[in-house]
């Protein structure tokens, strides 16, 4: 499986053309998220409209470099994000919920509350 760890991960929220390869994801990552697809630490996701497929693009060291996922049956989860972007920063958490078919936008998040013990 893919390690995420480390990388600032950047989800394209229009639905993309998985024909699409290393130049058509990268220009992308130019036209579109207005963004250097060159730089290292930075990984971007892209969904097929079906949400059955997803391609993320990195760089690596000495080259870009692809993961392809596509799924036999189900969808992958959807975030909660506004129309009007059509990019969003995630964490390492949600993207890997996204990947393993959460629904993140049902997710709720749980902060413990500070007690405080007279003595």
């Amino acid at each position: 499986m893919l390690s995420l760890s480390g990388y600032r991960l950047v989800l394209w929220n229009g639905a993309t053309d998985m024909r699409l390869s290393f130049n058509g994801l990268s220009g992308l990552v130019v036209n579109e998220m207005q963004e250097d697809p060159f730089h290292y630490g930075t990984l971007y996701a892209f969904f097929n409209h079906r949400r059955t497929q997803v391609k993320i693009l990195g760089w690596d060291v000495d080259g870009l470099g692809i993961f392809y996922k596509r799924l036999s049956r189900g969808t992958f989860g959807t975030p909660v994000y506004d129309n009007e972007t059509k990019k969003m920063v995630l964490n390492k958490k949600d993207l890997m919920l996204i990947l393993e078919g959460v629904e993140v936008r049902f997710r709720k998040r749980y902060e413990r509350s500070a007690r405080h013990h007279k003595s």
